[in-house]
């Protein structure tokens, strides 16, 4: 997922394939995808943030646990946030939102701002970047969550405030409720991923 090899910055699920496991058991439904995608954002924004302070400041023995507490403390606190938003939201979610911790992106956001040789000296662009790969993260969670209700269930759950979130009804008759399975989500997402891979390779020759 090297921005340099490719000439652009990479999204993080369809090209790396970050994060997929958790983001498909999460995101069930647009609500839920846009909440589990814009924290697992945070988290890694956060990381991004934290890493470089920490590294001149903390022993080397001691930058592994810290990192991984400040990380826990910022999904618990998003866990939180959530729960107070919307309680029903908060419980389909359940175990992720404290396991946003640990996601993919979370890690990988460990591995590039601690790697300078590997993503360039200027630590200012390198978190730039993994900001703009979070938001990315996020923007393909919540379309592969609202697709997967929209085909699975006929409808769509906006992420709004209070007990119960605002849902849509807009197909009678769902056409394919597989998609709301863990099976269902893993071929929606293989059918993305090859979709866009096929277009930055078109993209990369029209550059040439």
């Amino acid at each position: 997922m090297s921005e340099v090899r490719e000439g652009f910055v990479p999204n993080p699920v369809l090209a790396g394939l970050m994060g997929i496991c958790p983001l498909i058991a999460a995101s069930r439904s647009l609500a839920e995808g846009a909440i589990y995608g814009l924290g697992t954002a945070i988290c890694a924004i956060a990381l991004g943030a934290i890493a470089p302070p920490l590294r001149a400041t903390v022993a080397d023995r001691l930058q592994a646990p810290a990192t991984l507490a400040i990380s826990a403390a910022v999904s618990t606190l998003f866990a939180f946030c959530v729960r107070a938003y919307s309680p029903a939201i908060a419980a389909g979610l359940w175990i992720y939102l404290p396991l946003l911790s640990v996601s993919g992106l979370s890690l990988y956001a460990l591995r590039r701002t601690s790697l300078p040789g590997r993503y360039g000296p200027d630590a200012s662009l390198r978190f730039a970047t993994l900001s703009l790969e979070s938001i990315l993260f996020f923007l393909t969670a919540a379309f592969v969550g609202g697709l997967r209700e929209f085909i699975g269930l006929g409808s769509l759950t906006l992420p709004t405030p209070g007990p119960s979130p605002l849902r849509i009804d807009a197909i009678a008759f769902p056409p394919m409720r597989l998609l709301v399975s863990p099976a269902g989500g893993f071929m929606l997402l293989g059918l993305l991923v090859a979709v866009y891979r096929a277009l930055a390779r078109s993209g990369r020759r029209l550059w040439r």
